[in-house]
């Protein structure tokens, strides 16, 4: 998904922050709130349990870039929906986004679509089964497919780690690359969610990418590896994220498959901003900023504007 720049971008979910929500918000476990009374059910009157939960989140974003490279500007508007019911989680994603040249090349169009399975087994194990296609005007990574595998060891609300597997095939063209990647993640929770400055989730991830084909036709190198740090902060309604990342990626994957940079651009940098509202116990906004630092035809950068809604049933 998201062919140039959208690397920075966090549509897809994660398990401990998904558009501001907590962990608990997706399993359905309450936080024990202050100041809060004990409340005896008799077995006359249970408790009623909801089995399903729902989300439906669409986004719209602009792409601004400068320096060296010959790319103006673009946009991006997606869809993305979430089925959970323990102990399975179904996502889908369809976005289509749109880079428009400086100079005499043809507007580049492109649609995505992404699928992935999620699998609670017991209490902290979780994996990830998806599937990615692209369809673009760009000969080289049109109809791409990336396969996903992500597993994740997990205490609710104190640590996780795991790793993500990517294989990306693009077959369109004789000259068109492959790409593995493997991305080992840990992160653990601290603070306390009802203090002044709320509750705070850190997460650092190492990304190894390596071409197996057709490499040197795309003038790729043999290896490409980064290394990114994300903070997290709960505070009431808002949910502040910053990421950082340093390195060099080509054709990298992100968020369980749902961020393809299906480019031969070398990115060397990037940073990320977004600020979550929760609305309401179903409903809650978000912008996000984010800016990549590239080598096309010398430094460059790329900068995305994105606002999204997300609304639970």
């Amino acid at each position: 998904m998201r062919k140039i720049l959208l690397s920075g971008l966090f549509i897809g979910s994660s398990l401990f922050a998904n558009d501001g929500m907590l962990l608990t918000d997706i399993l359905g476990v309450p936080l024990k709130e202050k100041n809060q009374t004990k409340i005896n059910y008799t077995k006359k009157a249970p408790i009623p349990i909801k089995k399903a939960f729902y989300n439906i989140l669409p986004y719209t974003g602009l792409l601004k870039y400068s320096g060296t490279t010959t790319k103006d500007s673009g946009y991006v508007v997606g869809l993305y929906f979430s089925d959970f019911e323990s102990p399975w989680k179904t996502e889908l994603d369809i976005e289509h986004s749109g880079i428009k040249y400086k100079d005499s090349t043809p507007n580049l169009n492109q649609s995505d679509f992404s699928i992935a399975v999620n699998h609670f087994k017991g209490y902290n194990l979780a994996y990830k089964y998806g599937f990615h296609y692209i369809s673009s005007s760009d000969e080289l990574t049109d109809s791409g497919k990336i396969f996903t595998f992500e597993a994740l060891y997990y205490k609710t609300l104190k640590y996780n780690y795991g790793v993500d597997i990517y294989y990306s095939h693009y077959s369109n063209l004789d000259t068109s690359p492959t790409i593995a990647q493997i991305s080992p993640k840990a992160g653990f929770n601290f603070g306390d969610y009802y203090s002044p400055i709320g509750s705070f989730y850190i997460e650092a991830k190492f990304d190894y990418i390596k071409p197996l084909k057709n490499k040197r036709i795309n003038n790729l190198e043999n290896v490409y590896s980064s290394t990114q740090i994300t903070l997290n902060n709960y505070n009431g309604k808002f949910t502040t994220t910053l990421s950082i990342w340093g390195g060099k990626r080509s054709f990298e994957v992100a968020n369980s498959g749902f961020v393809v940079n299906n480019l031969s651009d070398t990115q060397t940098s990037g940073v990320k901003i977004s600020e979550s509202y929760k609305i309401d116990t179903k409903s809650s906004t978000k912008f996000e900023y984010s800016n990549t630092n590239f080598d096309e035809n010398g430094k460059a950068q790329g900068k995305v504007f994105l606002v999204s809604y997300s609304y639970n049933f």
